[in-house]
């Protein structure tokens, strides 16, 4: 009861400090400066990037205001936010952005955990404060033409010694604070959609985020050693993880020590992803203090997903996942230490930990497997409860290296392995009801 009220009184901070500050900024009064003013052409073949420069060059001179896109379809090439600027996209404004690589000079920053060389943001905020990007219209990041170059290095996950990225995310929050984002529709991002990384009191809520079901590593939005961040009320359909959140790679995200912390995805729908909401697997900075609320997934490979491996280290704790709704998905609930495979080793700070997560009032049908739980040897996931539970798919539930977990008021229906319990300990089940499949 007490870590409900806890969690009830974090999660109403939150929205009481996002609506104070919103409310707070739309009932100023401040300058405007519409790109077609300083030369922006509605046509999607010629460039603008010019007249972007100039708004908000005009902008910054003046010590903040809002950059205006109004309706029609404008090419740009990257975007470089600036302090108090307010980046608005009018109904029917669409922003497509340029594909030539040498547009998009090299930054350092943060790329799937490690720090490296990579193509500037499409729209980048880097050390601002009180920033927005608000209104209902679209950023085009015209990801064909950057996935039809990609080299096979650029194929899967990070590792070192990897080639330079070749691909720009987005948007990329960096180092920002006082941060709010809403109502655009992203759509074809050649990497990650929304990358929110090293920054706090951020404010997202009501965007689109949709790329191609085949699209490579197009997470929808992640949150990456950010503090106080506030997810609701957005869709995605994409290539990879819609709503994840994560903290460094494994030796440099450790001494980083960096992590992400009191974040909140509240009423957030996915259609295609990897996952609806996920935690890692680079979680090297450690997790806690996370609310995922009221979210529905629709045809994703997994519900809700906390991932590792060893080699990262972390602590990933203080995790609720509260009122899901998901339908064919591959597994329902997955929190899984074995990412990767890797041979057995001793625990040392290379060893991840998941400890202190709660689930409740999940609804899944037609899943491949309900709820998998599977720690390491040297490691057992750990303190996870599960209570109010209605589950439905191929596989039932099973735990590997596992301990203190209690499942309660829990109904399931499964074709085969109903519960599987392999060296765990201290595995409790209270009100669990065995349902023939229909």
């Amino acid at each position: 009861m007490l870590k409900r009220i806890i969690s009830l009184l974090f999660l109403g901070s939150l929205l009481i400090s996002c609506a104070t500050d919103k409310s707070t900024r739309t009932a100023s009064s401040v300058p405007v400066f519409d790109i077609t003013a300083y030369g922006a052409v509605d046509n999607p073949q010629i460039s603008s990037a010019d007249a972007f420069r100039q708004a908000i060059a005009a902008c910054h001179q003046a010590g903040g205001g809002t950059v205006r896109v109004p309706a029609g379809k404008f090419l740009t090439g990257p975007i470089d936010m600036v302090d108090n600027m307010t980046l608005q996209v009018d109904s029917n404004a669409v922003v497509l952005f340029e594909t030539d690589r040498a547009k998009y000079p090299d930054i350092t920053s943060r790329w799937e955990g490690l720090t490296e060389n990579g193509p500037h943001p499409l729209i980048f905020a880097n050390g601002l404060h009180h920033i927005a990007i608000t209104g209902p219209g679209t950023f085009d990041g015209q990801g064909a033409a950057w996935w039809a170059t990609m080299d096979m290095a650029e194929h899967g996950n990070a590792r070192p010694n990897r080639p330079i990225r070749r691909r720009p995310m987005l948007l990329q929050i960096k180092d920002c604070t006082d941060v709010r984002i809403d109502g655009p529709t992203f759509i074809n991002s050649p990497f990650w959609a929304v990358h929110l990384l090293y920054s706090e009191h951020i404010d997202v809520g009501d965007c689109r985020i949709i790329n191609p079901p085949d699209s490579p590593n197009t997470d929808a939005l992640n949150t990456d050693s950010c503090r106080h961040v506030l997810v609701h009320d957005c869709y995605a359909d994409v290539g990879d993880d819609a709503f994840g959140i994560k903290s460094g790679r494994d030796e440099e995200g450790r001494k980083m020590n960096r992590p992400t912390e009191y974040v909140t995805y509240l009423r957030c729908h996915v259609a295609h992803a990897h996952s609806v909401c996920a935690i890692g697997s680079e979680e090297s900075g450690s997790v806690r203090h996370v609310r995922f609320l009221d979210c529905d997934g629709d045809g994703t490979d997994n519900g809700i997903r906390i991932k590792s491996t060893r080699g990262r280290g972390g602590i990933v704790e203080d995790i609720v996942a509260s009122h899901f709704r998901l339908h064919n998905v591959r597994n329902a609930i997955i929190f899984s230490l074995r990412y990767t495979k890797t041979p057995v080793e001793p625990l040392s700070d290379r060893t991840p930990l998941f400890r202190d997560i709660h689930v409740d009032h999940v609804t899944a049908r037609d899943s491949r497997n309900c709820c998998v739980i599977e720690g390491l040897e040297e490691c057992p996931i750990q303190n996870v409860t599960l209570t109010d539970l209605d589950l439905s798919g191929t596989n039932g539930v099973t735990c590997t290296y596992a301990k203190n977990i209690t499942f309660k008021n829990v109904k399931l229906t499964a074709q085969t392995n109903l519960f599987v319990e392999d060296h765990s300990e201290n595995i409790r089940r209270l009100n669990w009801t065995e349902l023939p499949p229909k």
